[in-house]
């Protein structure tokens, strides 16, 4: 406890370089039962996350946590309070933000939480990572479903954008290569459709970004636009045209699966690959992995 006088600006002056020397005489609390989280592990426990206590600091509503502090030391109404992250027992600062004294919304009683899974602990036998089932799980699944209800085009966005990623997950942000590209060209068989990886690329451009077929290459007549169909087999005479270069979906769903088992398999060749892979999806979003909140504002 600290009596002093002067304006809130000196209280809080005073409170920050107190921070190291009160941390000696802390006393704990044990946050109300009712807030609950389910860690990355799968442990339940009494507790909030970091982000959802970010947030009802951003809105005014954080006092709500420590009530029942402010009543047991008799506080006044509007009490004067800064907080500071304890990490392993050691003062962590990284930023200072003052935030609004004034609700911007009703206070939070109850958060039940559940933290997203880590997938390493998911997709982890006996065997080794998973990383066929993984990449099934986060970027293939959606695609099914879209096929399966005739939603093509969302299939084929889909399919494009898991294309992306994956090429992410092998070589990272290359300033001077198309990794597009690059992948395509290193794991599928696009001899199969007769197509080439600069083909693809500008197909993927123009579809993710305006669903045409019409990138500025396109239209500039330096690359052919790619037209697809959907058939249980190859039709000769859907090959191309003068307008279009025709390509059947099934057989570029079947290529471009193989082309990530071989791009799977490759991490048995090379077992280095996993760290910079790790890496990077720690940076991926999932369906599977996010996390998920339910308030109770009173």
């Amino acid at each position: 406890m600290h009596e002093i006088e002067g304006t809130d600006e000196d209280k809080i002056k005073f409170l920050k370089k107190q921070v190291n020397i009160d941390k000696v005489n802390i006393k704990s609390k044990q946050i109300s039962t009712k807030y609950k989280i389910k860690d990355k592990f799968g442990s339940k426990k009494i507790g909030i996350s970091l982000d959802s206590y970010n947030s009802m600091l951003y809105n005014g509503t954080a006092g709500v946590l420590f009530e029942y502090i402010f009543q047991e030391t008799n506080a006044p109404q509007n009490p004067l309070t800064i907080s500071t992250s304890i990490v392993d027992g050691k003062i962590k600062i990284d930023k200072e933000r003052n935030f609004k004294t004034q609700p911007k919304g009703p206070p939070v009683y109850q958060i039940d939480e559940e933290s997203p899974i880590y997938y390493l602990i998911a997709y982890m036998s006996t065997d080794g990572l998973d990383l066929n089932k993984l990449i099934l799980d986060d970027f293939i699944k959606a695609t099914q479903v879209t096929y399966n209800n005739n939603n093509y085009v969302s299939c084929l966005k889909l399919f494009m954008s898991a294309i992306d990623s994956i090429a992410f997950l092998e070589y990272g942000e290359l300033k001077e290569t198309n990794i597009f590209q690059k992948w395509l060209d290193t794991y599928c068989d696009l001899k199969r459709m007769n197509i080439l990886s600069t083909e693809f690329w500008e197909f993927r451009n123009s579809l993710l970004h305006m669903t045409n077929p019409y990138s500025r290459n396109v239209l500039k007549n330096k690359v052919q636009p790619l037209h697809f169909y959907v058939s249980q087999h190859d039709r000769a005479e859907l090959q191309s045209n003068v307008k279009f270069k025709y390509f059947n979906l099934r057989t570029f769903i079947d290529v471009i699966t193989e082309g990530i088992g071989n791009w799977t398999h490759s991490f048995n060749l090379d077992r280095n690959k996993f760290e910079t892979f790790l890496d990077r999806y720690d940076l991926i979003l999932s369906d599977l992995r996010y996390g998920k909140i339910k308030y109770k504002e009173s």
